[in-house]
């Protein structure tokens, strides 16, 4: 494979990433205005995206399987893939019940699952060792960019008149220009027949399922904070679209900063150390931010939220896939699929906890899920065993 095409390959991935951090990132921000146009509650509305955390899970799944048999064509299963949610988009435009609402977001969320699915895989394939982790954080940081993107922009043009759908056609105008670019990569060698592959030899034991369910939890706990805070702002605080939006913003920002910042400090913390401290962290800033109503304190609050929370999500990884050395292909592949559940399990749990008790409390979500997410954490160094593979600190 020559480097040109590996490099655009690799540019594939990190816009598709990008792409998934921008659509995802939009359902906060529009939730309220959707739930007023629909003539339904925010809760309702959170029910229908939790079609499309389930759509994703299915895109993760089916992707995965697809895309190592040998008979498939990846060029033109790679450029089909984006159709996916574009059809999506196009049925979002004419949306007129809650009902249609769900079975399209079902649909998106198959697409972005296999956008994120895909980009992972073409990276864990043409790149080892230390290229490899480079580019999966810097999708990872890509990722963050896009979900500054969308909240700030959907706030903008709801702000000036635009309905609840109208975002998700920047995120449809750029995915067709990626298209575009698709036209001159080559993918027909991905997972190719004759590439050898490592063979796992080891099995799943009790810590590695704690990992797997430490990663459902944190990003219960993004997902919470990214798709119930612009809810909570508008309807418990009162404040406008764009304040909603921007707030969500402001987390990603923190995100985008601390993904930096996390990775050197990584280099001289052990990940346990790491994600205790910071997961504590973040509890904190949580519970001053269900507290605050002043905009300033707000939004600083958000910010010192996504800072704290920046590295959870890549340090857990890291400790993982160290205990898991024997498990090479299958374990990334649970994690991604655990971390699909977690974000599912976001909107009904919001919904859930409103219809409950009210909207004042959904911002203990993530509260809970990361005391969860601490517990589990803790959790392994008591459950290791002689035999187990080496555990990192």
């Amino acid at each position: 494979m020559s480097n040109t095409n590996i490099q655009r390959q690799t540019l594939v991935t990190y816009i598709f990433f990008f792409l998934v951090g921008f659509f995802i990132n939009i359902g906060g921000a529009i939730t309220s205005t959707a739930a007023q146009t629909l003539a339904t509650g925010t809760a309702v509305i959170g029910y229908c995206f939790s079609a499309f955390m389930i759509g994703r899970f299915a895109g993760i799944s089916i992707n995965g399987i697809l895309l190592k048999k040998p008979s498939l064509d990846k060029n033109r299963y790679i450029r089909l893939i984006p159709f996916i949610s574009l059809f999506a988009v196009a049925g979002l435009q004419i949306t007129q019940s809650v009902p249609v609402l769900a079975f399209f977001l079902l649909i998106a969320g198959i697409g972005i699952g296999c956008l994120y699915s895909t980009s992972n895989m073409i990276l864990v394939d043409i790149y080892s060792g230390p290229q490899k982790s480079f580019h999966i954080s810097m999708i990872n940081f890509l990722y963050s960019a896009g979900s500054i993107c969308s909240p700030f922009l959907a706030g903008i043009l709801l702000q000036n008149g635009f309905l609840w759908h109208h975002p998700y056609l920047i995120y449809a105008g750029a995915l067709l220009l990626v298209l575009v670019l698709t036209l001159k990569v080559d993918f027909s060698r991905l997972y190719s027949v004759g590439k050898d592959e490592a063979t796992d030899t080891g099995k799943m034991n009790a810590p590695l399922w704690m990992i797997c369910a430490a990663i459902v939890t944190y990003i219960l706990a993004e997902f919470s904070i990214t798709y119930w805070t612009p809810v909570y702002m508008r309807e418990a605080l009162g404040r406008d679209s764009l304040f909603a939006g921007s707030c969500v913003s402001a987390f990603w920002i923190a995100v985008l900063i601390g993904r930096f910042s996390a990775g050197l400090i990584l280099r001289r913390v052990r990940p346990r150390v790491y994600i205790l401290t910071s997961g504590l962290l973040a509890m904190i800033a949580l519970v001053a931010l269900r507290l605050a109503t002043a905009d300033a304190a707000i939004l600083v609050l958000v910010f010192l939220s996504g800072l704290f929370c920046a590295g959870l999500f890549p340090s857990i990884f890291i400790f993982g896939t160290d205990m898991s050395e024997s498990l090479k292909r299958t374990f990334p592949t649970l994690l991604m699929l655990s971390a699909a559940t977690g974000s599912f399990l976001a909107m009904p749990a919001g919904s859930f906890v409103k219809n409950l008790v009210g909207i004042e409390y959904v911002l203990l979500i993530p509260v809970v899920a990361l005391a969860c997410m601490f517990v589990l954490i803790v959790g392994t160094v008591f459950l290791k065993k002689p035999n187990a593979s080496r555990m990192p600190g």
